[in-house]
């Protein structure tokens, strides 16, 4: 077994290896370390994230899997692991984790966000607004603000997917899928003249929008007929 030392400095290697791309030499070295140590959390977590990023996913979660074993009050684990249960479409098995997570840390915007995701995937729209929500409020970004809309307007709560999603416009400006959803939403509402404000917006962030040109050539049109007809 390396001394502590020589197995922190082994550790340190692995890890610059993974972030700059190195995942061969990075992977050796993981390997060398757990051979040593099999029970090395960190070593088990990372390498857990770096066969992952490979596509090994069942592999992934066997490592994740014990390294929360050993360290069950690792949030970070507890959320990692979830989401390699997600992407292994274990839906069910990934909202447990992130409850865990959440457990030890009940404000933790990635597992709040993560239960949202699992709620969605299985069908339940209420939940998923819920979760998401409380994500946002707690310091979520743009993204996660957008999936708080989707949810409410998803839920039949239109106005507050609304609120929400000019939220998102507002702390992320290039989200063209954003503004789309907005006019789409307004349009529904027949709020025709905020929907064409928005509609513009999405041909500016994605000129070849075709959707939203006929949207405003519809709008324009209905527009020019009520003013005619008055």
């Amino acid at each position: 077994m390396p001394a502590p030392l020589e197995s922190d400095t082994l550790l340190a290697a692995a890890f610059d290896r993974h972030q700059t791309g190195g995942f061969d030499e990075a992977e050796a070295l993981y390997r060398r370390i757990l051979a040593a140590d099999p029970n090395r959390t960190t070593a088990l977590h990372r390498y857990g994230l770096l066969v992952a990023q490979l596509g090994r996913l069942e592999e992934a979660d066997g490592l994740l899997a014990r390294a929360l074993a050993m360290a069950p009050l690792d949030d970070e684990t507890a959320v990692n692991h979830a989401k390699i249960l997600r992407a292994l479409r274990r839906p069910v098995e990934a909202t447990r984790r992130f409850r865990h997570a959440l457990a030890l840390s009940p404000a933790l915007p990635a597992a709040l966000e993560g239960l949202g995701h699992t709620a969605r995937d299985l069908g339940d729209a209420a939940a998923a607004a819920d979760a998401y929500g409380r994500a946002a409020w707690v310091g979520g970004g743009g993204a996660v603000w957008q999936q708080w809309g989707l949810a409410l307007d998803a839920t039949g709560r239109p106005e507050g997917a609304l609120e929400a999603l000019r939220r998102s416009a507002r702390l992320d400006p290039m989200r063209t899928s954003v503004a789309a959803r907005l006019a789409t939403i307004l349009r529904r509402l027949g709020r025709h003249s905020e929907a064409a404000i928005w509609y513009r917006r999405t041909l500016v962030l994605q000129p070849a929008d075709l959707e939203a040109r006929l949207a405003l050539s519809v709008i324009a049109e209905a527009a020019a007929e009520a003013t005619q007809g008055t």
